[in-house]
């Protein structure tokens, strides 16, 4: 009796690969009926959106409409994504059907640099540079000042750059707290290399300095916006300064 059990569930399980084997086989030789693509990023940081991917795909002569599905080479498309400057990784070509699906993750930015006199880029997460791109959106942290790092292609910020690393470990500070994110959205580097903030709303900007004490001096400056600046006059201070250990040096408005 075992044996025609076992027998029997051998046959199923060699027809349900026969079948396998017919379905992918006759689904190789359909036409590919069109393209869809999924791009994993943060929304407002889409620096690529699906018709510009296809326009990447098209500028390189890779056609899929009406072809054989066996005929497209999926190695050449993957290979063509992985070197677009935005895309992060390419996470998988594949058929559903007779449809092809690409689907790919983009690098999340951090922060626009946009130095006095020099060229644009950005800074994803990780520290990665990337080109600039227009589309960045405003809500973006941007960094301007005096600032002599250029753009470096394939490269990632490290402490080799030194003014550009404190910015980006400030930057990242300020990304991972929903308060700070809210407050700031431009960072000026001052011809001493000192960071200076400004808010989004008012005119209060903060002299921070370098990255020295950079987390003790962001819960000083909370306390500061939680628990006394409420009860003081709008526009009583033009400046606080948290360069210094454990102190905040807040400058009255001439006005």
């Amino acid at each position: 009796m075992k044996i025609f059990k076992f027998i029997a569930s051998f046959l199923l399980f060699l027809g349900i690969l026969v079948l396998m084997f017919w379905a992918a086989t006759k689904a190789n030789d359909q036409n590919c009926t069109g393209i869809s693509i999924v791009i994993h990023s943060p929304e407002e940081n889409i620096l690529l959106s699906e018709s510009d991917i296809l326009n990447i795909l098209e500028q390189n002569h890779t056609n899929w409409e009406g072809k054989i599905v066996k005929d497209i080479d999926l190695n050449s498309v993957h290979k063509i994504l992985a070197q677009e400057h935005y895309i992060k990784s390419v996470d998988k070509i594949h058929f559903l059907g007779s449809k092809l699906q690409i689907e790919v993750t983009l690098y999340d930015i951090l922060l626009a640099v946009e130095p006095n006199n020099g060229q644009k880029f950005l800074i994803d997460v990780q520290g990665v540079y990337l080109p600039y791109s227009p589309k960045v959106k405003n809500d973006i942290l941007l960094a301007t000042g005096i600032l002599s790092d250029t753009y470096q292609k394939n490269e990632t910020v490290n402490q080799g750059s030194y003014s550009l690393y404190e910015l980006f470990c400030i930057a990242s500070l300020i990304n991972e707290d929903p308060f700070y994110s809210k407050l700031f959205r431009k960072l000026y580097i001052n011809e001493k290399q000192e960071i200076v903030l400004y808010p989004t709303i008012g005119d209060l900007s903060v002299q921070f300095g370098t990255m020295q004490n950079a987390e003790n001096k962001l819960k000083i400056l909370k306390y500061m916006y939680d628990e006394v600046l409420p009860y003081m006059e709008d526009n009583k201070y033009a400046q606080l300064d948290i360069r210094f250990k454990n102190r905040i040096i807040a400058t009255k408005s001439k006005t």
